[in-house]
């Protein structure tokens, strides 16, 4: 009961007007801010790195891949990979879905066929337009070497297949999903000021002399203060669908797990770090690691897996756990990364309340 009571008073923040506006309001105006000025980087031209395909040689003799790879010396295909493929056509073409490669050449004495990935129209083009003139060098081969069997050559020599991939976040999609983590990850520094704020207005005295156990003070906080912050996520998460169409998956419950175990995260972060670093110092170490976190986690553009220096340090970030598992399960079905997501913002978020509570223990005051 008393556990309930200081949990209700922590939720009675909610009619506090003014905070309810900078709560909905900012990460509504990131969202549309964001979503509007970066579209550009998500739809985009962008410009074409190497392309990687795979392809196997079907033909009895293997005479087909030898003419193959001979083309290819002789025609310096730049920033194209070429990759002999000794497995099933289907292992290719799961290959391909995934994005590990561009396109899949199947190379048959009958004729060419090529499966490209969906996602990537300007590489399929310019892949097919190497397979196109290799498959007219090869037909007048046959026909110089053999003129009998060039009837037997198919007139549509190359036959190109589009595989769909995974569908991909717009710039609004993306930016919902990673302004609202960016949020629950700025409740941190709430969370660093549920005991101190009880110290500054000289309650924290009144609290202990009352018949509550710093215990049900402590869980009474967490509670109260994790249902108020899954409320307001809940808001922006309907505000962005409904105003901003915003897609949010499918599996909505699994997306709840991510945000409901980051929320737990940043709330057990900004409690225990204002136990461990006392004074006004501990404010200044959690808004350094939430700006950090944001940075390395993709809060503001989408980080690329180039090898620079940010997407080295991407994956340490706590937001790229929540914002790639999100990510996974909305556009690709995927609910292994949400469970180790939040396995891991749970565990986290274990071990620092379990610090915060040994240390409000040995404390004479909260």
């Amino acid at each position: 009961m008393n556990i309930w009571r200081i949990a209700v008073k922590e939720l009675m923040m909610f009619r506090d007007v003014k905070m309810l506006v900078f709560m909905l309001a900012t990460p509504v105006l990131l969202m549309l801010i964001m979503g509007s000025l970066l579209s550009s980087a998500f739809n985009g031209s962008v410009a074409v790195g190497d392309i990687r395909v795979l392809y196997s040689d079907h033909s009895e003799d293997g005479s087909i891949g030898a003419d193959w790879e001979l083309w290819l010396r002789q025609s310096g295909t730049e920033n194209m990979v070429f990759e002999k493929f000794e497995g099933s056509d289907a292992e290719a073409m799961e290959g391909v879905r995934d994005g590990s490669y561009s396109g899949y050449a199947a190379l048959n004495p009958s004729g060419f066929h090529y499966y490209g990935n969906s996602r990537s129209s300007i590489e399929n083009s310019m892949v097919s337009g190497i397979l196109s003139a290799f498959a007219d060098r090869y037909k007048l081969s046959i026909a110089g070497a053999e003129p009998e069997l060039e009837s037997m050559v198919p007139g549509s020599y190359v036959k190109e297949t589009r595989l769909k991939g995974s569908h991909m976040p717009a710039a609004m999609d993306y930016f919902a999903v990673a302004v609202t983590t960016m949020i629950i990850l700025y409740s941190a520094a709430t969370a660093g000021n549920l005991i101190d704020s009880e110290r500054t207005r000289n309650t924290a005295i009144r609290l202990l002399a009352s018949p509550i156990s710093k215990g049900e003070i402590f869980v009474g906080k967490i509670v109260g203060t994790m249902v108020l912050n899954a409320g307001f996520i809940a808001m922006i998460m309907l505000i962005s669908k409904y105003m901003y169409d915003a897609n949010w998956g499918d599996n909505l419950p699994m997306v709840w797990l991510v945000l409901l175990s980051e929320i737990a995260f940043a709330l057990s972060l900004g409690l225990g770090i204002s136990y461990i670093v006392k004074g006004k110092a501990s404010g200044i170490v959690i808004m350094t690691i939430i700006q950090l976190a944001c940075f390395f986690g993709g809060s503001y553009y989408r980080i690329e897996d180039n090898g620079d220096f940010v997407s080295m340090l991407a994956p340490y970030s706590p937001l790229t756990w929540s914002n790639e598992a999100l990510m996974d399960l909305i556009y690709g079905g995927e609910t292994g990364a949400a469970i180790t997501a939040s396995a891991l913002n749970l565990g986290v978020a274990a071990a620092m309340l379990l610090i915060s509570a040994v240390m409000m223990r040995r404390r004479e005051g909260l």
